[in-house]
C-alpha cells in the first residue's frame, strides 16, 4: 500500500547546493534520482544554487528527498525552508539537523544523556602532547581536517570556533548505519574501514579501490552489539528521521570506544557505506530510498 501511495506522490530531489561538498551532494542526488526514474517514480532533479532556491515552489512537489551535504543541507537550513511553505521533506528535522552538524555541541549533549565518550577536546590549559587533530566544528567529507604538530600550528587554530582541536586516538575506524523501518530504529551493521591515507579523508571515501570495508568489522560480539545498540540509542536521544551513520574508533591502546560524529544525510553515491550496509542486510537501494521517504510522509 505504501509503495503504491509514493509512486503517486511527486518527488523532487535536491542537491547540489553551496558547500564544499557540493561535488558529492551531486553524486548522491544523481544516484537517487536515477534509481527512481528508473522504477517509475514521478521524479524531478533540482541542481540548488543560490539564486534558484525559490525554484523548488515552482515545482509543486508532494516531497523533497534532501541529498545536500554541508552547509544549508544537513544543518537545518533547508527543512527550515521546507517547514515555512509546509513541504514535507526527508531525513532529520531543522532541530535534530543542527544538532548534529555542531560536532561540539553533539559531543557534549550525547556525554550528559548518555555519558559517550568521545576524544578529548584540546584547550591551551592543557598539557598538550602532539601531534592533534583539527577539524571543521560542522561539515563533512573529511574536508579542512589538519594535523598539528606544535605550539605555532595550534595557534594558528585554537582561538578560531569554528575548529574543533582533540587528542588523536589510533585505532579501528567503524561505522553504523541506523534507519526507520516500519517506524522501528534498526541498525544495519557495523563497518570497519581500513585505509593507507594519515586519516579517512576525501580521496579515501569517494575514490574506488583507495579504502578496505570489513563488514562484519573485526571486533568482538561484545563491541559490535554495544555499537549497534548505542547507534540506535543515539538516533533516538537526537530525535533523527529516516537514516543517519555515526562514526565511531576503537583505541590501540586500551580498547575503548571513542564516538566520534553523526551524519543525518549520509552519502548515498555507488561507493558510500549507507548502501552498503544495507545491502548487507538484503536491502535494495530502492528499498533503502523507500524507507527513507516513508518515514517523511
Amino acid at each position: 500500500m505504501i509503495d503504491k501511495k509514493i509512486k503517486l506522490i511527486k518527488i523532487l530531489v535536491v542537491a547540489g547546493g553551496w558547500s564544499d561538498e557540493r561535488e558529492v551532494s551531486l553524486m548522491s542526488g544523481k544516484n537517487v534520482f536515477s534509481c527512481l526514474k528508473k522504477n517509475k517514480f514521478n521524479v524531478k532533479f533540482l541542481d540548488l544554487k543560490k539564486n534558484n532556491l525559490e525554484q523548488i515552489l515552482h515545482y509543486q512537489t508532494d516531497i523533497i528527498f534532501n541529498s545536500l551535504h554541508g552547509e544549508f543541507g544537513e544543518d537545518g537550513g533547508i527543512n527550515s525552508f521546507a517547514q515555512k511553505n509546509n513541504i514535507p521533506i526527508t531525513h532529520s528535522g531543522a532541530i535534530s539537523s543542527a544538532l548534529c552538524f555542531n560536532k561540539r555541541l553533539l559531543k557534549n549533549f550525547l556525554k550528559k544523556e548518555l555519558n559517550i565518550l568521545s576524544p578529548k577536546e584540546i584547550t591551551y590549559k592543557d598539557q598538550i602532547k602532539f601531534p592533534v587533530i583539527s577539524k571543521p566544528n560542522w561539515g563533512g567529507s573529511s574536508k579542512g581536517i589538519k594535523f598539528l604538530n606544535n605550539k605555532k600550528d595550534l595557534k594558528k587554530k585554537i582561538n578560531n570556533h569554528q575548529n574543533l582541536i582533540e587528542e588523536i586516538i589510533h585505532g579501528k575506524e567503524l561505522t553504523v548505519t541506523v534507519i526507520e523501518n516500519n517506524n522501528k530504529i534498526k541498525a544495519l551493521g557495523v563497518t570497519e574501514i581500513q585505509f593507507d591515507s594519515k586519516h579517512y579523508d576525501y580521496i579515501a571515501k569517494y575514490t574506488k579501490n583507495k579504502s578496505l570495508h570489513f563488514l562484519p568489522a573485526r571486533i568482538s560480539k561484545l563491541q559490535y552489539n554495544f555499537l549497534m545498540k548505542i547507534s540506535k540509542d543515539i538516533f533516538r536521544v537526537c530525535s533523527c528521521k529516516g537514516i543517519a551513520r555515526l562514526d565511531y574508533i576503537i583505541s590501540n591502546k586500551n580498547g575503548k570506544i571513542f564516538f566520534l560524529e553523526m551524519n543525518t544525510h549520509p552519502g548515498l553515491t555507488k561507493l558510500s557505506l549507507a548502501p552498503e550496509q544495507a545491502n548487507y542486510q538484503s536491502f535494495s537501494y530502492l528499498y533503502l530510498l523507500k524507507k527513507i521517504i516513508n518515514s517523511s510522509l
